[in-house]
């Protein structure tokens, strides 16, 4: 959720809590996903817009009042998504967690209470009071969790400072930090300077490879020029990293739809040979969907041209933005699931179907 403009002026967009502008206590609960609707059909003609890459489903699945930036794996049965949710008693972002047979239809498992599946809460007084973007990672019977915290109040304002910090489970259902601390901070002066986001990771002969973004703002005494960037980074045991000396990308070396950088990225193997990420382009208030092809998860990256997902017609669920994708790829079948934003501030996981080799093709 946090992609944000490349220039501190547009840090005003922060006001929206999650620059899709989250509904907060006391909006209207008619603008609002209704709680009782877990996953919602439109007709499959309100959603011919874009560039025809996927297909939308028309299928949207909603939290208890958001569902935001999906993180979805294989399980036993099925899918497990955890996703970014909003409790309205602390109105603080929470991560929860749903599970799917198909990948269609989704329901919310775990601890009950205000969040229905809530999984991780902040904790208040502590860096973490709020949560979010979580990626979800199976390591063997045992699953770790990754996510984003910040404070309420922060540098220049709510979001900023922000931190990753890591929980496990045995059972993929209840999940418990390994420290009160953060396993990766933002380094003063540099690309992160001023917030983790985003993390994506996967498992390469015993090394984790991550994807994340980093914001810097209020110090790029490092760097030549502030914004949003990707950068990547290394562990052995996900509890140590070191981050990578140059940015994956950086906004300057974009322009059109991604003129202010590229975030929320999803890295997976290509079943061609060397990697696919997905990420959000970035355009004032637009947002699109695009991907990248690598033959490493450090790149050097191909960014193409052209966005794979774009937001649907004025008044669809996804009318306003699309963003944030978690994408699972077998032989050349892809399956994505997305944040759509309308034009109320309603955020719910989207869905969208097509083809590897046709995604990649449409896109250069």
């Amino acid at each position: 959720m946090r992609g944000v403009k490349s220039n501190a002026a547009a840090l005003s967009l922060l006001a929206c809590l999650t620059f899709a502008c989250v509904p907060l206590p006391g909006s209207d609960p008619a603008q609002s996903p209704d709680p009782a609707t877990q996953s919602v059909q439109s007709p499959a003609a309100d959603f011919a817009q874009g560039t025809g890459v996927l297909t939308k489903t028309g299928r949207f699945y909603s939290g208890t009042v958001i569902a935001s930036d999906p993180s979805i794996e294989p399980a036993a049965g099925g899918l497990v998504m955890a996703y970014t949710d909003l409790d309205l008693s602390t109105g603080r972002t929470v991560i929860a967690r749903a599970v799917s047979a198909d990948g269609n239809s989704w329901q919310p498992e775990g601890r009950s209470g205000g969040v229905r599946g809530l999984t991780i809460a902040g904790i208040s007084g502590a860096w973490d009071e709020n949560v979010e973007s979580a990626e979800l990672v199976r390591k063997g019977s045992a699953w770790e969790l990754f996510f984003a915290g910040y404070r309420d109040a922060g540098n220049p304002m709510k979001g900023f400072p922000a931190a990753l910090w890591l929980a496990t489970s045995n059972d993929g259902v209840t999940f418990d930090r390994v420290s009160p601390d953060p396993v990766m901070q933002p380094t003063k002066g540099w690309y992160d300077n001023d917030a983790i986001y985003s993390p994506t990771i996967l498992l390469e002969g015993g090394t984790y490879h991550m994807i994340y973004v980093g914001h810097a703002y209020t110090d790029t005494s490092q760097i030549s020029a502030g914004g949003v960037y990707l950068l990547h980074a290394t562990s052995s045991d996900g509890r140590t990293w070191t981050k990578s000396s140059t940015p994956i990308a950086s906004p300057a070396q974009f322009d059109g739809w991604r003129r202010e950088g590229v975030a929320e990225p999803w890295l997976v193997r290509n079943p061609a040979g060397g990697y696919l990420l997905f990420y959000t382009g970035l355009g004032g208030e637009d947002r699109a969907i695009g991907v990248a092809t690598g033959a490493s998860p450090a790149g050097p990256w191909d960014f193409g041209s052209k966005p794979l997902l774009t937001p649907g017609a004025p008044g669809d669920r996804d009318g306003h933005q699309v963003l944030a994708p978690s994408v699972l790829v077998e032989g050349d079948v892809l399956r994505m699931w997305y944040l759509a934003a309308d034009s109320q501030g309603a955020l719910t996981v989207g869905q969208a179907e097509g083809s590897v080799s046709a995604a990649i093709t449409a896109t250069r």
